[in-house]
């Protein structure tokens, strides 16, 4: 038995991939929303303004993880346009055709980021904390905002501020496995800024559960409960793959290469408590990084 269809847009993303996976082997029926036409998935052109959903035109949930990848080189005035429209022309384009459907999805889960809140030292942040000021913090803050009006028919909407994702995989993760194996690895600044991670198969995990789970809505903090500092972040993979942990790259050097977007992703700060997914009762499976790493890395 069916428990229910999903619409996925980013499908072949790192999370959209793991967790197109999990929803089919829960019982789901998941159509991805391809940016080419195929004959038994549905398909969408978001400048034209078209959706072609076919079995899919009426979705229980809709799950919305595409955007381009905010980490892929430098912030440009082009690429920040890119970086903008992808998420916010993709989710209006959505949002405002559901809104016209009956019945209305019962869900809209909306990709976000805790870049919401910005660089913030030590402070501990949850889902009632305000957002930043800087680009990354805009960007999520103007990502939530547009889905907002899926409201109005009724839906349930939920917003995943998700932090770094730890996956061999790809993402942050996956960037800094090459200089580690080879031995170059090392903290990134000082090494005092707070990553807020989550592993992969938590992630997924959880978005499961919000889907099963009716009163969690708004924004929600898709982090383990317990976030490294980057030194600490950079032994603990470096232990893992047996390999030292002695080439810092210094601030001045990440401003360098990579300009803003070094500042803002790897430099900053964000102390992440996921208190609406503890209050819900989800139990991580990878509360400490040690453990994700293990379970990602190991032999």
């Amino acid at each position: 038995m069916v428990k229910g269809k999903v619409l996925i847009s980013g499908s072949s993303g790192l999370v959209g991939s793991a967790l197109t996976r999990l929803l089919i082997s829960q019982g789901y029926s998941v159509g991805r929303l391809l940016r080419y036409q195929q004959a038994d998935q549905p398909y969408w052109d978001i400048n034209a303004k078209q959706l072609l959903l076919k079995e899919f035109a009426n979705p229980d949930v809709v799950i919305h993880l595409a955007g381009e990848n905010i980490g892929n080189g430098r912030w440009t005035e082009a690429k920040k346009k890119k970086l903008v429209d992808s998420r916010i022309l993709s989710t209006k384009l959505l949002v405002e055709h559901f809104n016209t459907q009956t019945p209305a999805p019962k869900l809209f889960i909306c990709a976000s980021a805790i870049g919401f809140y910005g660089n913030r030292g030590r402070e501990k942040l949850d889902e009632f904390s305000s957002a930043g000021t800087d680009f990354v913090s805009q960007l999520a803050l103007q990502w939530e905002e547009s889905s907002q009006v899926i409201k109005q028919s009724g839906t349930r909407l939920v917003n995943l501020r998700t932090g770094i994702v730890i996956s061999k995989k790809g993402g942050a993760l996956g960037k800094m496995l090459l200089p580690f194996k080879m031995g170059f690895g090392g903290q990134i600044g000082s090494g005092e800024q707070i990553m807020s991670w989550i592993d992969i198969n938590d992630m997924v995990r959880a978005i499961l559960f919000i889907i099963e789970n009716e009163s969690v809505k708004g924004p929600v903090n898709m982090v383990s409960p317990n976030p490294v500092n980057n030194r600490l972040f950079s032994q603990l993979l470096a232990k893992q793959l047996r390999r030292p942990c002695i080439f810092p790259m210094p601030a001045c050097m990440v401003k360098l290469l990579f300009g803003e977007m070094g500042d803002e992703l790897l430099l900053s700060s964000t102390y992440v408590q996921p208190k609406k997914l503890l209050e819900a009762g989800f139990v991580f499976h990878y509360k400490k990084l040690e453990e994700s790493l293990l379970k990602q890395l190991g032999d």
